[in-house]
Formats: structure tokens, sequence, C-alpha cells
């Protein structure tokens, strides 16, 4: 520790100056002034400090109390990919033996497209009279004599016409009936054990239908008319060609009917033990010229 002595000695008094008064030292302060001294500049030195500090903390402090509080930032949630679940809708019920015969009508009442002369086909299935074709002893007789009876009632049936003899007028230019009763056979054949529509449960319903090409001669000369053809449908829906005729003939336009209808496919018809049969079907075939 340093100790600072400070002697006081007097100094000459000068004439022109005036005798300094005496001063009194306390001895136990005399040994003491320099640790005094350095206890001063301590505080003198770290006082201003300090509470220079105290006031920037409190500043500081207020400071951030008076800042709002801001909300903590969470990093964004990972998106959760969502689940779908795709359901296959039901398939259409079965069309009715109603819409099946509906549906030839509605493609029959299509406007033809300009400049194109295109036969109108009427395809709605016509019933088959019951004693007619269920029993099968009339393999051996003629099939032109077992289907005339039932010639009057598919033709007055047909969509076309009400009456038989407008629906096959105007075959031939002139003026001369273009139809004949009885018509000519596509081809020989029994009807084996093929029924009739009122023996089944399930009519066939068409799948194909291909339209028959309108003949050249037949058209320039202005040649329309109904020609009604008789098939079988077979038990995987396909026409027995062997058994198609024609019930309703115009010479000049059966061959392009019966060519047409042999190339029809269809629903089996379901009998009432629930299998498939062979089923006679007679369709309307009307060639007309826009």
């Amino acid at each position: 520790m340093k100790v600072r002595m400070i002697l006081n000695f007097g100094l000459p008094a000068l004439e022109s100056e005036r005798p300094a008064e005496p001063r009194v030292v306390v001895s136990s302060r005399l040994f003491r002034m320099g640790e005094v001294a350095e206890r001063e500049g301590l505080w003198t030195r770290w006082g201003w400090a300090l509470v220079t500090a105290v006031v920037v903390h409190a500043g500081v402090v207020a400071a951030g109390m008076a800042m709002p509080a801001s909300a903590p930032e969470f990093p964004p949630a990972a998106e959760e990919p969502e689940l779908v679940l795709l359901a296959f809708a039901p398939p259409p019920p079965a069309p009715s033996s109603g819409a099946a015969r509906s549906v030839p009508v509605e493609r029959a009442a299509r406007p033809s497209r300009p400049r194109v002369a295109r036969p109108v086909m009427e395809t709605s299935i016509q019933p088959q009279p019951k004693p007619e074709v269920v029993e099968p002893p009339v393999d051996e007789t003629p099939p032109v004599a077992n289907d005339a009876p039932s010639t009057p009632e598919a033709v007055a049936d047909a969509p076309a016409d009400s009456s038989p003899v407008p629906s096959v007028a105007g075959g031939v230019v002139g003026g001369a009936v273009g139809g004949t009763q009885g018509g000519i056979v596509g081809a020989t054949g029994t009807l084996g054990d093929a029924v009739g529509l009122g023996q089944v449960l399930r009519p066939p319903s068409v799948l194909k239908q291909p339209r028959p090409d309108y003949p050249r001669r037949a058209k320039s000369e202005g040649v329309q008319g109904l020609v009604l053809v008789r098939i079988i449908v077979g038990v995987d829906g396909e026409v027995e060609a062997e058994h198609t005729r024609v019930l309703r003939s115009i010479p000049a336009l059966d061959a392009a009917a019966i060519e047409a209808v042999n190339r029809w496919r269809f629903t089996p018809a379901i009998g009432r033990q629930g299998k498939p049969v062979r089923v006679i079907l007679e369709l309307p075939i009307q060639f007309t010229l826009k």
C-alpha cells in the first residue's frame, strides 16, 4: 500500500504577505491520508460507471417490456394426403322387351342424309301366334302353307301401315302392286324346336342391325315398299340363315332384305326353364326413297 505523506513546513513570511494561519492536523489521520485519497478516487472512478450501467440496463428492460410480444413462429405443418374413395357405378339394367322394341323404331324415324337414298327399316318384333309354331309335327308340310295364316296378322301389326294392301303398294313404277303373299323361301329347312315369342320368358333384343343396301335397279326405277321376313334366332343370338324366308315379297327388294337380316345379331331368348332357346321372329323391312 502506498502512503503519501504531506509535510507542511512553514515558509518565512514575506513582509508584504500576511502570515499564514496555523493548521491543525490530527495525528491519527496523518498516516492515513493516502488510504483515504485512494478510496475517494475508487468511488469517483467506479461510481459513475455503475450508475450508468444500471440506467442502461433499466432502459433496455423497460423497452423490452414496452414492445408487444410477438407470437412464436412454428414451421408449417406438412400437408396430410387426402384419401379419396372411388366407387364404380353399377351397370345399367338390361333393357326390357318394350325398350328393345322401341329402339329400332326411333332409328327408323331419323331423317336420312341429303342426296343419299337409304331404306328406312322398321324392326319391331311381331308376336308369333301360339298354335302355329308350337307343334313340331308340321315339319313334313310345305312351309308356305304353314305360314300363310300368320301373314295378314303380321302385316297388320307393322307400324308402317295399318292395312295390308297399302303397305306393299307402290312397289313398281306404274302403280302395280309390289308385294306377293307367300313370297320366296330363302333356304330349305325345318323349324325344329324353335318357339314363338309367346313361349319365352325374355325375348331377344337387337345388338347389331346392319342396314340393307338399296338395289341400284330398284332405286332407279323408283321401287319401294315393305318386305316381311321370317327368321330364327339361335341360342347363340345369330340368325340361322338356312331358315330365313320372305313372307311378303317385292321381287326387286327381297334379296337385299334377306342379305341384311342374316347379318343381324341378337341376345339369346330365354325360355321358361331359364335356358336359351331358338325363337321365331318376323321382321318388316321398309324400303323408302327419300
